[in-house]
């Protein structure tokens, strides 16, 4: 009765290891900070703003984070910001972009559209904002919202998922939301 006991409580311990020292292929966005400012908190109407961005590993291990424009096609870009009037309207800017006509694997797209981060490294980044879209922003306040959109695990199969494991570090999944407030003065 021993024996088979401890065989039991053995297999349990080798199983739950097992279990325990898999890789996680999807993390919360909660690992990461994402933050955004510019550099002044007037501007003139017409002038750009470049809302500087910088994603921080706030978690206790590496993490994958996506780079700005490296989306796969026919996905949105990853950074994407916007303004919104003191009404509370938002003004939401298109994108375009060209896909590739390849296909490529989810190796070749983790190594173009990713960047792992370490605990406590950071990322910065510049996103341009035009204030003369919408037939050119008037004077006043306006908060400037931006999403960082990390990836989904339904994007990806079963088998990808798996290929994914294999680069060691998770990969950040959801949207984390920042914003920031500018005036523009005549």
């Amino acid at each position: 009765m021993k024996r088979v006991l401890w065989c039991v409580i053995t297999s349990g311990l080798l199983l739950a290891t097992a279990a325990f020292s898999q890789t996680e292929v999807f993390v919360p966005a909660n690992d990461i900070s994402f933050t955004v400012a510019t550099e002044r908190s007037t501007y003139r109407v017409g002038e750009q703003i470049d809302l500087k961005y910088e994603i921080v590993n706030i978690s206790n291990a590496a993490v994958y984070i996506p780079r700005e424009w490296e989306a796969q096609c026919p996905s949105k870009p990853h950074v994407w910001a916007w303004f919104e009037t003191s009404s509370g309207k938002h003004l939401i800017p298109g994108y375009a972009g060209s896909c590739s006509p390849s296909p490529q694997t989810v190796t070749e797209r983790i190594r173009k559209e990713a960047v792992l981060l370490k605990p406590g490294e950071r990322l910065k980044g510049t996103v341009k904002m035009d204030t003369t879209l919408f037939g050119g922003l008037k004077s006043g306040s306006y908060r400037l919202e931006a999403t960082l959109s990390a990836w989904t695990e339904s994007e990806f199969s079963p088998a990808q998922q798996s290929e994914m494991a294999r680069f060691g570090a998770p990969f950040i999944h959801g949207d984390i939301p920042a914003s920031t407030h500018v005036r523009l003065t005549p």
